[in-house]
């Protein structure tokens, strides 16, 4: 039997794969848009499904695009589909993902674009293996050596370049970040003589060893120190929108309470609007950084907990409760604790859809849904990032 098909692309599956069949068995192809067809050759057979890649494409799709990247299979799924189809998929994938694991039926009407579609990114993680450097193959630890990321910022990319010309033989991993200020942290010994030019801090196995502990990044009226280990979103624009689009649905009431609140980006925005803001965050690095920025803010009515959003909210009073957890989602416990304080609205920021259907499922018990709408964080990826407003089917 040969292991080289043609078949067409009839869907897209939530990696920005496409769907076809192979007598009656379905395909996941990367690179592969509705409408297509394509030579595949597959080279994973399982029980309930294949996997393949193109081999030559024999009827391309109106919206297939010629990217600017030169790599392949870097994690940029969408980067050969036009910009406005991209978030085109992204609508449909968060509206079938809600429908189909949370039996919610809900009309998204909006997705906030990126207003720079190259070079959002403000941090990457590169990989280093047997001296080059640059990210893994999707699901797998094959390197793929790069010189640039069209995604990433320039100051990035121009440290990039330096660091390919240092010796990496003993470096394992270097992350960079680039807000206000540039962090740069290695994993691994190097000599970091010429990275100095271009960064403001630079960590080397958790060491500080040259310049500040934290750096510093501006979004609309608010400052932010980021540390080495705090989360910060990673388009920096989106994320300005974001926080503006969360408080607005956050309107002006007494109490709220910013479950998962890193560095306070949130809270910060909703002090405002509220008598009094709490945000609780477990990375306690992260903590320390939201005091920072509360006093450097010169904002009086925000309180940052450090412990388990999931069980202290519980202790908390609340007339909106804003979570943005991690892609796992929120425990039952956390559902149950925060439909205990009785809320009159709950926001919930996902970056996956999937937990976000399961969790709202359990939500459907006491609240509505009353708005949900998408923010293109990651352009040429499927991520995408949505907001979820909830109100009280009994307040």
């Amino acid at each position: 039997m040969s292991d080289e098909f043609l078949i067409k692309c009839e869907r897209m599956d939530n990696f920005g794969r496409g769907i076809g069949k192979i007598n009656g068995k379905i395909i996941f192809v990367p690179d592969f848009f509705i409408g297509e067809e394509a030579v595949v050759k597959v080279f994973s057979d399982k029980k309930s499904f294949m996997e393949g890649k193109i081999i030559s494409l024999k009827k391309e799709s109106i919206h297939r695009i010629c990217s600017k990247c030169k790599y392949d299979e870097c994690g940029c799924a969408l980067k050969n589909l036009s910009y406005e189809k991209t978030l085109e998929y992204k609508k449909e994938k968060v509206y079938d993902v809600l429908k189909r694991i949370g039996g919610v039926s809900f009309d998204i009407k909006t997705i906030v674009p990126s207003k720079n579609m190259y070079g959002y990114r403000n941090k990457v993680t590169l990989k280093v293996r047997n001296g080059k450097i640059g990210y893994f193959k999707n699901n797998s630890n094959e390197l793929i050596s790069i010189d640039k990321c069209l995604i990433a910022s320039s100051r990035i990319n121009k440290i990039i370049e330096v660091i390919r010309g240092e010796n990496l033989a003993l470096v394992e991993e270097i992350i960079i970040k680039d807000m206000d200020e540039v962090m740069v942290i290695i994993k691994g010994m190097m000599d970091i003589t010429n990275i100095k030019k271009y960064a403001d801090s630079i960590f080397i196995n958790d060491n500080l060893v040259y310049g500040k502990e934290k750096i510093l990044k501006t979004i609309g009226d608010y400052k932010f120190l980021i540390s080495k280990d705090a989360f910060f979103q990673i388009n920096s624009d989106v994320a300005e929108e974001l926080y503006l689009k969360i408080a607005e649905y956050a309107g002006v009431l007494e109490n709220a309470v910013d479950l998962y609140c890193g560095t306070g980006t949130i809270g910060l925005f909703l002090s405002k609007n509220f008598k009094k803001v709490v945000g609780v965050e477990i990375n306690k690095e992260a903590v320390l950084c939201a005091d920072e920025n509360k006093k450097s803010n010169k904002v009086n009515n925000v309180e940052f907990m450090c412990g388990d959003a999931n069980k202290l909210v519980k202790k908390l009073k609340a007339d909106v409760v804003i979570v943005d957890p991690a892609r796992s989602g929120l425990t039952k416990e956390g559902i149950n604790n925060i439909l205990d304080i009785n809320p009159q609205r709950i926001i919930y920021v996902s970056c996956n859809p999937i937990s976000l259907a399961r969790d709202l499922k359990e939500f459907g018990r006491s609240y509505d849904i009353k708005d949900v709408v998408l923010f293109d964080m990651f352009p040429w990826t499927y991520h995408v990032e949505t907001v979820c407003v909830l109100t009280n089917k009994v307040l």
